[in-house]
């Protein structure tokens, strides 16, 4: 149970994340194949109300709990931490238990008058307990977090996806001889199975840290001395600062769910105002909504993972009144952010055609995806940048900055989408311009924290050359292996793994790695900081 520093909890995140993703595709693949895209659909059609109840109770709870654990370790007070956990327990479990039963109850309702599918009763009935659960890890989930100790969320992650894959499919089949809609409802039980299992993994490794971290008892020394009474009043003091905290980030979080509802009803709707049919405009939205901006936010993998990892990190150095930590926290956080989205933007603008036919044998999704390949990069600077201000406590700005990122791609998407010529590509657009209004202003929020920050600028500047210097070798790469194989799997998969080799060597040559950094990557990290070491290529 050791704790890990911000670069190696990030990578135990992102390993863990990855490994979740391909979990996830070796759990959609067979069930589409099992049930169909009609089971799916069903499926599909439960999970935004779902989604929606789990965001309300879990969201802004792992950010609290992460932020107050971390503070009250950051001065010794492992009661304060213990005392943060029950706490957070006690207020976010009533919501989770209300809103279960609601899911629950009023499944009839919902397929009947808001999906207008009665067959989604089973699926939503089959995922109401997973609220319970999921809000439950959430807590626990911060509480690790905030003790900088990430293997814990890392492997309760991956395990809930191996049951949700295992039990799901193995239901889904089970089930099937009862109907599409009975295997829909066991594949959604698996999900349910998944976080109850995810949960119990969390609890192991808190009696765990329990054992190896006993609270001292009374009267015993002590480096830290409440300010707060204890009992009651302190109790309620925690409870204020955990709401205080958690209902920004909850509401923020509900930004993108709510930019995806107003998407839905704007856009296909503009698309016939201008002379498109209905499933013409459906199939257009699909492409943008469902693929390209899929593909946009996948680089917010690695970004994810560092933004989980930001939180405890920022807010302990922010309890103890390190300023210069906290700044480099926050340039680290926004330089790893530039890193990793300019060179997604690039090979997204490079092959959008290519990459939307590898990924979803579609290549009409390339017309939206190039169009919003920019918004990548402040996507990937939206998400860490968030986390830093909620480590800090600001955790208003990140939702104001949300607001006003979806205000402006909402009002650019009706505009936009209903000017004949522009139609589904202005909507696009629009969403990229969400994205980058948001980025930006949470940029400049954190700008207060670093103070002038040249070296970002360098660092951005770096990943801005060495992208501009992979993209035509991708481009040319996959025109000539396309010329020579006829294959464009073949051709477009070369080539992304050639941008990434051709990137990852720029940015060593344009010195911007350390051979600290490149012995970190997996596999041949250690051998090619030998030999830059040896050839002094890199610092």
């Amino acid at each position: 149970m050791k704790t890990q520093s911000f670069f190696s909890g990030t990578l135990i995140l992102l390993g863990a994340g990855i490994l979740t993703k391909v979990l996830g595709a070796l759990f959609i693949i067979p069930l589409t194949r099992l049930i169909g895209a009609e089971g799916v659909g069903l499926l599909q059609m439960a999970s935004p109300v779902f989604v929606a109840a789990a965001v309300l109770c879990a969201s802004g709870i792992p950010v609290a709990t992460s932020k107050l654990v971390s503070e009250r370790l950051a001065v010794r007070d492992e009661s304060g931490a213990i005392q943060v956990v029950s706490v957070s327990l006690a207020a976010a479990l009533p919501v989770a238990v209300l809103l279960s039963y609601a899911l629950y109850a009023g499944a009839g309702f919902i397929a009947a008058f808001i999906v207008r599918d009665p067959r989604v009763f089973f699926p939503l009935r089959c995922l109401s307990p997973a609220v319970c659960f999921i809000t439950c890890s959430a807590v626990f989930r911060g509480y690790f977090q905030g003790r900088s100790i990430m293997v814990p969320t890392a492997v309760s992650n991956v395990t809930e996806q191996v049951v949700r894959v295992v039990v799901g499919l193995g239901l889904a089949y089970a089930l099937l001889p009862r109907g599409v809609h009975w295997s829909a409802a066991g594949a959604a039980m698996g999900g349910s199975c998944g976080a109850f299992v995810g949960f119990l993994v969390l609890i192991m490794y808190f009696i765990a840290v329990g054992r190896e971290n006993p609270i001292p008892k009374s009267g015993g020394k002590s480096n830290h001395v409440s300010r707060t009474s204890p009992g009651r009043q302190s109790s309620r003091c925690t409870i204020k600062e955990v709401v205080a905290l958690a209902w920004p980030v909850t509401m923020a979080s509900l930004v993108w769910p709510l930019q995806d509802f107003l998407n839905a009803a704007i856009i296909p709707t503009r698309l016939q105002y201008i002379g498109f049919s209905v499933s013409h405009s459906a199939e257009l939205y699909g492409r943008l909504s469902g693929m390209a901006l899929g593909l946009v936010a996948l680089p917010g993998v690695v970004t994810t993972a560092m933004a989980i990892n930001l939180v405890p990190q920022v807010a302990s150095a922010h309890a103890k009144g390190c300023r210069d930590r906290t700044a480099h926290l926050t340039k680290s956080a926004i330089r790893g952010a530039l890193l990793v989205g300019i060179p997604a933007s690039a090979g997204l603008l490079a092959l959008p055609t290519q990459i939307s036919a590898l990924v979803f044998g579609d290549p009409g999704a390339g017309v939206p995806l190039k169009i919003m390949s920019f918004g990548s990069t402040f996507l990937c600077l939206q998400q860490t940048t968030a986390s830093v201000l909620n480590g800090v406590g600001k955790v208003d700005l990140p939702l104001r900055n949300g607001l006003i990122g979806a205000t402006c791609a909402t009002l650019t998407n009706y505009v936009l989408t209903g000017i004949p010529g522009v139609d589904i590509k202005g909507a696009a657009f629009g969403i990229g311009l969400g994205f980058l209004v948001t980025g930006v202003l949470n940029v400049i929020a954190c700008g207060k924290l670093t103070g002038p920050g040249p070296d970002l600028l360098i660092s951005g500047l770096r990943a801005a050359v060495a992208s501009a210097i992979m993209f035509p070798v991708v481009q040319g790469i996959n025109g000539f292996l396309l010329m020579r194989t006829l294959n464009c799997t073949v051709s477009t998969s070369c080539a992304i793994l050639a941008g990434v080799v051709v990137y990852g060597l720029a940015l060593i040559f344009l010195g911007e790695l350390s051979l600290r950094e490149i012995a970190v990557i997996p596999v041949v990290g250690n051998l090619l900081a030998k030999t830059f070491r040896f050839t002094g290529w890199a610092r």
